[in-house]
């Protein structure tokens, strides 16, 4: 897996090209030539609470820990934009499959936990601008002789998080009549386990997940083999589109984190700047 990773490894010129395509999903969803009305369209008066959605279960980015307290890469990350902004952070775990129709309703104000922006996302909800880029992979076993091709013409049971980019990405594999069928899990941990215990053939996965989860398993680091790149994608903070103010203020925080030495240090911190 080791040596997979350096092969993978992000380049600079990716990585732009990801950020700027990021870039202009978000400007092309989130922008307006009027400011527009909402909770956050202009800064509140007086002490204010921002509540932000989160999978309770995707580390390094956001994960409840046994005492029951919320961490994570995200969490760190909002913590700085709230003091930046002047909001307190509450962080409220979610179900990940239903956590964008919880920020159209007003359940929560904004997702901070490993959202990849997406044109179809940007068609409900407005991104800030992005804050990491990764690599979404296809796994399976170490044992799997198969190529990617030949997996996905042979009925093989691949493995999601449902209301990913990945459970995305397996709809239009079916749609486009592939001999594949999706086993729908809760969370990346589980997606793991679906294909360790069998359940599953191959699975696809977020870098940002895979390579700091096998760092803090070691056992599973020579079971598991990357077999497919299915390209860079970014993350950013989702807020409702008529939230005008709070995502700018977003925006300029986190331009002012990746300014500064804040960034890097999250970053070492949840050991993400591999």
């Amino acid at each position: 897996m080791a040596s997979t990773k350096m092969v993978l490894g992000i380049s600079l010129t990716l990585v732009a090209i990801a950020v700027l395509t990021a870039f202009f999903i978000y400007t092309q969803a989130g922008s307006s030539s009027k400011v527009p009305s909402g909770k956050f369209s202009e800064k509140p008066s007086g002490n204010m609470t921002v509540i932000v959605g989160l999978d309770p279960n995707y580390p390094p980015f956001t994960f409840v820990t046994s005492n029951g307290t919320v961490e994570g890469f995200d969490v760190d990350l909002m913590t700085y934009i709230g003091n930046y902004c002047g909001f307190t952070p509450v962080f409220k775990p979610w179900d990940w499959a239903t956590i964008v129709t919880a920020l159209i309703n007003g359940d929560i104000d904004v997702i901070a936990s490993g959202m990849t922006i997406t044109a179809e996302r940007s068609s409900k909800i407005a991104f800030s601008i992005p804050y990491y880029s990764y690599r979404l992979l296809v796994v399976t076993k170490a044992s799997e002789n198969r190529s990617l091709s030949e997996l996905l013409e042979t009925g093989s049971r691949i493995a999601v998080e449902t209301g990913s980019d990945a459970d995305r990405i397996v709809e239009s594999w079916l749609n486009k009549g592939y001999k594949i069928s999706k086993v729908p899990v809760e969370s990346y941990p589980a997606v793991i386990d679906a294909l360790v215990t069998n359940r599953a053939d191959l699975a696809i996965l977020d870098s940002a997940f895979l390579y700091p989860y096998l760092d803090s398993r070691p056992e599973l680091r020579s079971a598991l083999k990357i077999i497919g790149d299915l390209g860079v994608r970014a993350y950013g903070i989702a807020t409702r589109p008529d939230d005008y103010w709070l995502r700018n203020c977003i925006n300029r925080a986190i331009e002012e984190a990746m300014s500064s030495t804040v960034y890097s240090d999250l970053l070492s911190k949840w050991g993400l700047n591999q």
